[in-house]
């Protein structure tokens, strides 16, 4: 069955989940996969020097983990007919695959159709991650400020 994969990535708290969840409101049999859902337990984070937790590297992710959510995705699409004024055609079904870190890991290089890289400026970042909801539990992980 024929797909499209979509690629958004970027900074930290740039807009990609916001971008893909509206980008799934307009898509027709579109489904997300978000790079956040894949941190390892704190247990397994690394510490640097300071004792501060490593959430910024790739190594916090189960990527392997990632990898076999969108195997099992690509195995078998949601999907659905539209009707259109000439009769029923299958739509394609979309996966949007978002994260900070997806570029920086080869084996997603290859299922990409389309790829987006979303920035912001510096302040902007700062100015979001000082936010409240910034500085809580998310997913099983602690997440702090800059």
């Amino acid at each position: 069955m024929k797909t499209f994969v979509i690629g958004i990535s970027g900074v930290t708290n740039g807009g990609k989940t916001t971008l893909a969840k509206n980008l799934q409101k307009h898509l027709p049999n579109c489904s997300i996969i978000s790079q956040d859902d894949f941190f390892k337990p704190e247990s397994e984070i690394e510490t640097d020097t300071n004792g501060f937790l490593q959430y910024d590297v790739l190594e916090a992710l189960n990527m392997e983990k990632m990898m076999s959510t969108i195997s099992c995705w690509m195995e078998s699409p949601r999907h659905s007919l539209a009707s259109t004024d000439s009769g029923s055609t299958e739509e394609i079904p979309v996966l949007i695959i978002e994260g900070f870190l997806l570029f920086n890991y080869k084996p997603l290089d290859t299922l990409w159709n389309r790829s987006y890289f979303l920035t912001i400026p510096y302040e902007e970042c700062k100015r979001r991650r000082s936010l409240p909801r910034w500085n809580k539990i998310r997913r099983g992980s602690l997440f702090t400020s800059v």
